[in-house]
């Protein structure tokens, strides 16, 4: 696979010198129309929507090596931890305290949430952000038009790597780890990519090889991350395609169990990682793209979005715990056994593939200030998952090591139509209505032993309604109303994965006739009513937003007070909970090369009506919950950073506070994470033009006074964020 890039690369080089010369003797100029890559972009002054933008210029400053949420924490109300603890491997998002199952995601509109557990993996998109050109974070409900529906908002990349001259970039940085009053080389990234730039006014190719590794902060938590990213575009007077191939086989070792808090203040104890070194993961997860955009006439286009990608891989996790009845071995099963195997370690392998088409026409009329777009979103989700004994002592004679003692299939089949609409009332009001009509079906089939087999299909009613008032040239006022709603996870309705040890559907039981009725599940799908408010301001030397928000949730998902086998909250619906606060973000320049940047969150959120039933001995106690905060969610957050910028060098403070949350829903004082407050340092010098070539020499440093502090946690185990930690680098463009 590198080899064929290499070569893809290679000829991209020898194609854009080709016709270099034709390109210079053309008269004809060719204007790059901009990049319509999806329908849910927000835009100021028109939508009447909450959202933050990163650019391309502050994208490139701001990534270097970290992982997708890294970069998203300096943007309002969003909050972020890593498993190994330096930011690079498994990170995971929370908008206004929602986790990312919660949130759309999409890279140029295609949707990246796991159809079945509904989570997103940013591992799988390493170095993804080097090629991207522009970040929309959408905050509140009904953020997206199709895909899966947000709950806390939407996250949206645009990759868009083309360049209109040929160019080759190479990218050289190391990362230095303190540990144990020691300083360490444990983190390198290396990439390579080249652009064509436009040839005969009517092509671009570009090619990317990367590759990032690291030993994480904590033990074990290695990475092995390469990625590729190759692409093509063919313009036309009135149309284009965009073909995108981008991924990368990943390597890691596990490290999801958080650790006593205690442990955090032990330089020693807070690198701790329980698992063994066994524990590891291998996944690949590449993406195929072709986007097409056809104007007919200045009033109509036509836009539309195939993909296709596969992700299949492994990890394995210890299985010590469990005996001959869980792995399904012994007379009954047909493989004979007087013990149980000791030491053992199980592999669970998932293959999935998804296809889907999104397609879409805008309709603009300048007589009635009208612009519409009426879409489709259909996609098809397939998956394989089992599990074997990958080592073991004490296994049967012959046994066949291929056994799977667990297997089935997932489906998921999604269809929704939506409409978006904005009118123009004058010069200075507009309106918008959206709706959204979504058909999601899941399915359990083949599955081996239990043959708990089952669809179960969902019809959401999802409109928005918004209005946006311009004041003046410089300030403009907006409110929108949503309703969400969503179908629970799969895992939700049944674990299957987990069924070797006990997990069962979560249906009702017929208890007369002795079987589940598939058709009644007791996980209730998640209902929200958002009402979003918000003034912004802007000019040339500042900028601020301002906007209040009221979320009433009803069977809201949350955590029922203990963990799976994977560390992972277990959850249940809640029949009433509130969520609201404040949201402020602002740019100021008062000072010649001076930025003032930051944004502060206040927000509250409770339960209205919720209660849990436990049992022990026979007792069922009933415990209400009602006023009690609920888990995972800071009710403060801010953010502030000072930059210097010239025409060479860029220097940046920033800091982020994140206040005391509980981690579960009990008020119990042990289970809480406490605030912290880090600092970042941040230097770039940009080298004066060498022999036409362009160099940028940066230094970052990360938590710079060297706070030991946890940034997330689950029940009584948290995670550990890295101490002071360095990083060089060096990216030359030719």
């Amino acid at each position: 696979m590198r080899i064929v890039i290499l070569n893809f690369c290679f000829f991209i080089f020898l194609f854009s010198k080709t016709f270099s010369q034709i390109e210079k003797t053309n008269d004809t100029t060719f204007q790059m129309r901009e990049v319509v890559i999806t329908s849910t972009k927000a835009v100021e002054r028109k939508t009447p929507a909450t959202f933050s933008n990163i650019e391309k210029k502050d994208l490139q400053k701001m990534y270097s090596i970290q992982d997708i949420p890294e970069i998203l924490s300096s943007l309002p109300s969003i909050t972020t931890y890593s498993e190994g603890g330096n930011g690079i491997g498994y990170n995971y998002i929370s908008l206004r305290g929602f986790d990312q199952r919660r949130i759309s995601v999409m890279i140029n509109g295609v949707p990246q949430n796991d159809p079945e557990d509904h989570n997103v993996y940013w591992i799988d998109f390493p170095d993804l952000l080097s090629s991207t050109e522009f970040i929309q974070v959408q905050r509140g409900a009904g953020s997206s038009f199709y895909g899966p529906p947000a709950i806390g908002g939407s996250v949206n990349l645009i990759a868009n790597p083309f360049t209109t001259n040929p160019e080759i970039k190479t990218e050289t940085m190391f990362g230095f780890q303190k540990f144990w009053n020691q300083t360490k080389l444990n983190t390198k990234k290396f990439s390579f990519s080249i652009n064509s730039g436009l040839v005969q006014n009517k092509y671009q190719f570009f090619g990317k090889l990367g590759k990032i590794t690291s030993n994480g902060y904590r033990e074990n938590s290695w990475v092995n991350l390469n990625s590729f990213f190759l692409g093509a575009v063919r313009y036309e007077e009135n149309f284009s395609t965009r073909v995108h191939i981008f991924g990368g086989p990943i390597e890691d070792g596990l490290s999801y169990y958080g650790l006593p808090k205690q442990y955090n203040s032990d330089l020693n104890l807070r690198r701790t990682n329980f698992q063994r070194k066994q524990e590891i993961e291998n996944f690949s997860q590449p993406h195929f793209e072709i986007l097409n955009d056809w104007k007919f006439n200045d009033n109509i286009s036509f836009y539309n979005t195939m993909f296709y990608y596969t992700g299949d891989g492994f990890f394995d996790y210890d299985g010590s715990w469990t005996d001959t009845s869980m792995l399904r071995i012994g007379v009954n099963y047909g493989i004979p056994t007087e013990e149980n195997p000791t030491n053992t370690l199980i592999r669970a392998f998932v293959g999935n593939k998804q296809f889907g088409i999104l397609p879409r026409v805008e309709f603009t009329s300048e007589n009635l200030k009208l612009k519409s777009i009426f879409g489709i979103e259909f996609r098809k989700h397939r998956s394989i998952h089992w599990g074997k004994i990958q080592y073991a002592e004490n296994l049967p004679q012959n046994f066949d090591i291929d056994y799977h003692f667990y297997e089935y299939n997932g489906s998921k089949n999604i269809f929704s139509i939506y409409s978006h609409n904005v009118f123009e009332l004058d010069d200075k009001t507009s309106l918008m209505g959206d709706l959204q009509i979504v058909r999601n079906e899941y399915e359990i089939s083949n599955e081996k032993f239990l043959n708990n087999n089952f669809t179960i299909s969902y019809l959401f009613f999802n409109p928005k309604f918004g209005v946006n008032y311009n004041l003046d040239e410089n300030s403009n006022l907006y409110f929108s109303t949503t309703f969400t709603s969503r179908e629970p996870r799969l895992q939700n309705l049944y674990s299957a994965s987990e069924s070797f040890y006990g997990e069962k559907p979560n249906f009702y039981f017929d208890t007369l006739k002795q079987k589940y009725d598939f058709k009644k599940p007791n996980a209730k799908e998640e209902k929200l009513f958002d009402f979003e408010w918000g003034y912004n301001f802007k000019d040339e030397k500042k900028q601020i937003g301002v906007n209040f928000y009221l979320m009433e949730f009803f069977d809201e998902l949350v955590k029922k007070g203990k963990l799976d086998i994977f560390g992972q909250p277990v959850t249940g619906n809640a029949k009433k909970s509130r969520h609201f606060g404040i949201e402020v973000q602002g740019k100021v320049n008062i000072i010649e090369h001076i930025d003032f940047i930051g944004n502060f969150s206040s927000s509250k959120n409770i339960f209205i009506d919720h209660k849990i039933y436990n049992k022990e001995s026979d007792v069922v106690q009933e415990i209400i919950l009602d006023k009690n905060p609920i888990a995972g969610f800071p009710n403060l957050l801010g953010n502030l950073k000072v930059s210097y910028s010239d025409e060479n060098i860029n220097v940046s403070l920033a800091s982020k506070y994140v206040g005391s949350f509980y981690t579960d829903n009990f008020k119990n004082e042990e289970n809480k994470n406490d605030a912290f407050n880090v600092f970042d340092l941040e230097l770039l010098y940009f080298v004066p033009k060498i022999l036409n070539s362009n160099f940028l020499i940066r230094l970052d440093i990360k938590n710079l006074f060297n706070k030991l502090y946890t940034s997330y946690g689950e029940e009584d185990k948290f995670f550990p964020a890295a101490e002071r930690n360095y990083l060089i680098g060096i990216t030359s463009t030719f």
